[in-house]
């Protein structure tokens, strides 16, 4: 690890870090940049915020969108995975009528089936002559960002809100030389395989997007349920990365932010630095500290005033993350797919239940995730009570069986507060969902499903059938 230190984030031989850092970038201008040059760079000129993250870019780039769109902007959006549609990943807004419908869960924004074809035409054949010429393939992920660029060019947006697909430092996104603000999201442990094993490698992959002179706003470690180790790892490393690109580095966490009120409402918290006092309609403990981060990023760059910032956090909805599908019986939705997820999701059922109301959890994840940390975090909670557990499969190849599932949760069940629940499995989701419905009635339990955002989708589809 200290030669990783040397090699990555040293900064007494700034000359030579600046050299490793420009290197490091070498394999994506390789892939993707070819590809964007070949189509006239469409991403240059444009006004962007770049998010990175293990858990809640989404949740950043939706704080950021809703408040600028309410300060006036017309806003591209660029997420991933999408749950129910492709088009969701590539969204623009261009007026606060159009926060409205989305919050009504209206496909507003979202680019045209037509525009997706006329415009990839262009940029397949850009991709086979930087296959033809270099031998690099581009990613399909380099596809969907050129396409996304080069709506937004088309359409002329004011400002572009972009979030990294995986890591930061080769991320298709990366390409932006000078982001109005770098924004860092929780950190935790997640696509390791090709992140690193250990948190400072983490930690650099994301902090990859950070750029010369460009403002910072990260998710303090020490709030991201971490290890104090590596939540100290992480900072160490982060800031020698913004010393070396002299970039301010501003840290927000738990302490910056009191929760005044809480409730399937929304919660009210007070912002301390300012003092200021913000409403949310999203449930999560960590989404105070998420919508501050956006503010604190776009209030920097002198996009929105506070006005529009109360607005735009007021307004903030992000689907398929602790989202209230049903009220009678209440029935949550969340995409938690690693450990740091799953701690969160234990705190905020906590929260909600007040452990006196039961639980019910669907659940269906993948095998390639690190599920037993993350079922540990949600079923060994000595917070609340846990009436029964369902199995599922979500809809992907990567499927976990939900009959290991079951037996997983069978082990962690067996050693818990909750000792006697019923576990249950069913391969198919809507049969499963029903399943949870009908023991949340018999039980007077809620229901809350999560394990993958694939997950979600596909129950987003279906309780919209079922409603």
């Amino acid at each position: 690890m200290e030669k990783f230190f040397e090699e990555m984030t040293e900064t007494t031989e700034k000359r030579t870090v600046n050299e490793a850092v420009r290197l490091s970038l070498e394999p994506m201008r390789r892939r993707a940049g070819e590809l964007y040059r070949r189509i006239g760079d469409p991403w240059r000129g444009m006004k962007v915020f770049h998010v990175a993250g293990t858990n809640g870019k989404g949740a950043i780039s939706s704080y950021l969108t809703h408040i600028l769109c309410s300060a006036g902007h017309k806003v591209g959006w660029y997420t991933s995975p999408y749950l129910e549609r492709f088009n969701e990943r590539i969204r623009i807004f261009d007026d606060p009528s159009d926060l409205l419908l989305y919050g009504q869960d209206v496909p507003v924004g979202e680019i045209p089936d037509e525009t997706i074809e006329r415009l990839m035409e262009p940029i397949r054949e850009a991709g086979r002559a930087v296959m033809s010429e270099t031998g690099v393939q581009p990613s399909q992920f380099d596809y969907i960002t050129a396409l996304a660029f080069s709506w937004y060019a088309e359409e002329e947006c004011d400002v572009v809100v972009l979030e990294t697909g995986l890591g930061g430092r080769l991320d298709s996104t990366n390409i932006v030389e000078s982001p109005l603000a770098s924004i860092l999201s929780s950190l935790g442990y997640d696509h390791m395989d090709r992140l690193g094993n250990c948190i400072e490698e983490i930690m650099w992959e994301k902090a990859g997007i950070i750029k010369d002179d460009c403002p910072v706003f990260a998710y303090d470690p020490r709030s991201s349920l971490i290890s104090k180790e590596d939540a100290d790892a992480a900072r160490g490393v982060l800031e020698r990365m913004s010393r070396v690109h002299r970039a301010p580095l501003t840290y927000l966490g738990y302490d910056d932010i009191t929760v005044l009120t809480y409730s399937l409402d929304g919660q009210t918290f007070q912002f301390n630095p300012t003092g200021n006092v913000y409403e949310t309609k999203l449930l999560g403990v960590y989404h105070p500290i998420y919508a501050m981060l956006a503010a604190e990023a776009v209030r920097s760059a002198g996009l929105a005033d506070e006005t529009a910032i109360r607005e735009g956090v007021a307004c903030t909805i992000w689907p398929g993350r602790l989202e209230v599908l049903l009220r009678s019986p209440l029935f949550l939705l969340d995409g938690a797919h690693n450990w740091q997820a799953g701690l969160a999701l234990e705190k905020t059922v906590a929260r909600l239940t007040q452990g006196t109301t039961p639980v019910i959890f669907l659940v269906g994840t993948f095998r390639d995730k690190d599920y037993r940390h993350m079922l540990q975090a949600v079923l060994q909670s000595d917070r609340y009570s846990i009436e029964a557990f369902v199995a599922t499969e979500p809809p992907s190849e990567r499927r976990l069986s939900a009959f290991q599932l079951k037996e997983e949760a069978e082990k962690l069940l067996a050693t818990s507060r909750s000792r006697g629940a019923c576990v249950e499995a069913d391969p198919f989701v809507e049969r499963a969902m029903e399943r949870a419905l009908r023991l949340a009635g018999e039980k007077g339990a809620i229901v809350c499903a999560f394990g993958s955002l694939y997950l979600a989708g596909e129950i987003k589809t279906l309780m919209r059938a079922h409603t």
